[in-house]
């Protein structure tokens, strides 16, 4: 049967997220899957269809018998502001819709978030993975053999934090985001192999949607200007190219300008303002961005927590050597891509698995990595065995970390070379795993000053039993998540600070 290895790999990894899903069972817990920066992402779809109110000034005087949890920055006019975009309400809405319509007919509450909603966004997590990697295998296909379109799949699908955002915390943007990449990979090389306006349009939906999820994703426009270009004529040649298919550029354009009028109205109705940003204090620090960090640092290192991407990085030197047309817009794209998440102010991007940020590039990179494989097999007997073994490596120990994030062995925005080398091998953590952890300095990061690494142990242990009298506190919470809204920042990064500042003021 032809391509029977790639269709049992994405099988392989489907029936992983499946039995781990129903292992599980996240969506059983009222505080789970829609938690966090989902409570932002998901906000448009109860919102809208549900209580009617975009605005969300319902919530302040609300009498109904609902359970709902909307977060909003109050603004002067007396509207709630979502703070995210509202391209995952998008990508969730087929999901919502089939949940609200049988929510009440199974004896469930309908206000958006009991257990019918928070199981259909498991269900679309599993499907736009299905979907990601249904289109990578056809984009690998095209260049890769069976095998090696295989082993690049499953080293994404399982060797990855992908996996963990497909499973544990499926309602975040990068399962999306990595389906839509996908798509938009298989598109670019089918319209450079025969552009057409339908062709066209449909890039341009792809790409306003990506944009839609997060605007620093238009960034992968230049993965598809870049695309084909080996040396400097190039360049001028793809000018031409472009300007021979004008209307097809138009239509991209208009089609990805017309996914984020719906934003743009949103904006303007809630704020008076056609566009408004709405993260407040949080921006990017161009200057100064971290990048080593993000790459290498052992509290969120892309190639200490992902290491099968080291080898993705390694292997755009063998596509320049075998896929010319893929080499250089992979390298440039990568290049600035790491450069702006670099910059972000909190470069750790929260609680995560390694850097979640990069999830979102995986598709990109998979060509890179495959192209490595692909070198890996033509070599002879003993490199093949050694560079063979050493990837194998990396696959397993992302799996393994996967393993570890779920017990807590590996922490969410605190780890250290001391405690990664102390949970090394480990399941669970030690005893003094947490005498060993450091918490990032949020306050300083805010504001784009460097962080001071010279806090005690001892003092970090008493942070987290601050913030763990702070949550069993129910008033003290509350008002925490207020401070939150007010100052325009998450929940856990409020939590660090007020338990900082306790710490700094007990007697």
């Amino acid at each position: 049967m032809k391509n029977l290895i790639i269709k049992l790999s994405v099988v392989l990894i489907i029936f992983a997220v499946v039995y781990t899903d129903f292992n599980t069972k996240q969506w059983e817990k009222p505080t789970k899957i829609i938690e966090w920066d989902v409570i932002s992402y998901y906000a448009y779809l109860p919102a809208c269809f549900i209580y009617n109110d975009m605005t969300l000034k319902f919530k302040d005087n609300y009498a109904g018998h609902h359970k709902f949890v909307f977060w909003g920055e109050r603004l002067p006019n007396g509207n709630y502001l979502i703070k995210t975009t509202m391209g995952l309400s998008v990508m969730y809405s087929p999901f919502f819709f089939v949940a609200n319509s049988l929510a009440g007919h199974l004896g469930y509450d309908t206000g958006g978030y009991s257990l019918p909603y928070r199981f259909a966004i498991v269900m679309a997590a599993l499907f736009y993975l299905a979907l990601g990697l249904l289109f990578l295998t056809r984009v690998l296909r095209f260049y890769f053999s069976e095998k090696v379109t295989a082993l690049t799949i499953l080293a994404v699908g399982l060797g990855t934090n992908l996996f963990w955002y497909s499973t544990f915390e499926p309602g975040m943007s990068h399962v999306y985001t990595f389906a839509l990449v996908s798509v938009f990979l298989y598109l670019t090389i089918l319209w450079y192999r025969r552009s057409s306006l339908l062709r066209a349009v449909f890039l341009g939906l792809v790409i306003g949607l990506l944009t839609l999820i997060r605007p620093v994703n238009v960034l992968f426009v230049l993965f598809f200007i870049f695309y084909d270009i080996k040396n400097l004529k190039d360049i001028q040649n793809k000018l031409l190219f472009f300007w021979e298919r004008k209307q097809h550029i138009l239509l991209m354009v208009l089609f990805g300008f017309l996914m984020l009028v719906p934003q743009f109205l949103y904006w303007k109705t809630v704020t008076g303002h056609w566009i408004y940003y709405s993260y407040g204090k949080e921006g990017f620090f161009f200057l100064h961005p971290q990048i080593i960090n993000v790459l290498f640092s052992f509290r969120k290192g892309w190639f200490v927590y992902t290491p099968i991407m080291l080898f993705a990085v390694i292997g755009i030197f063998f596509l320049r050597k075998n896929l010319k047309r893929f080499a250089f817009p992979t390298l440039t794209f990568l290049i600035v891509y790491l450069y702006v998440v670099s910059s972000w102010w909190c470069w750790w991007y929260g609680g995560s698995l390694g850097q979640r940020e990069l999830i979102d590039i995986y598709p990109v990179m998979a060509l890179p990595l495959a192209a490595m494989l692909q070198w890996v097999f033509s070599k002879k007997a003993v490199l093949k065995y050694i560079a063979g073994t050493l990837l194998a490596a990396a696959v397993v120990l992302g799996i393994f970390y996967n393993v570890q994030y779920y017990y807590g062995s590996i922490h969410w925005d605190s780890m250290t070379q001391q405690a990664y080398f102390n949970s090394f091998g480990r399941v669970h953590p030690s005893q003094k795993f947490y005498r060993l952890i450091k918490s990032p300095d949020y306050k300083d990061a805010l504001i784009g000053k460097p962080e001071k690494l010279e806090k005690t142990m001892e003092k970090q242990e008493r942070i987290d039993e601050i913030i763990r009298r702070i949550e069993s506190d129910k008033k003290w919470f509350n008002l925490v998540k207020q401070k939150a809204l007010k100052s325009n920042i998450s929940v856990d990064s409020m939590l660090h600070l007020d338990a900082r500042y306790v710490l700094d003021h007990e007697k």
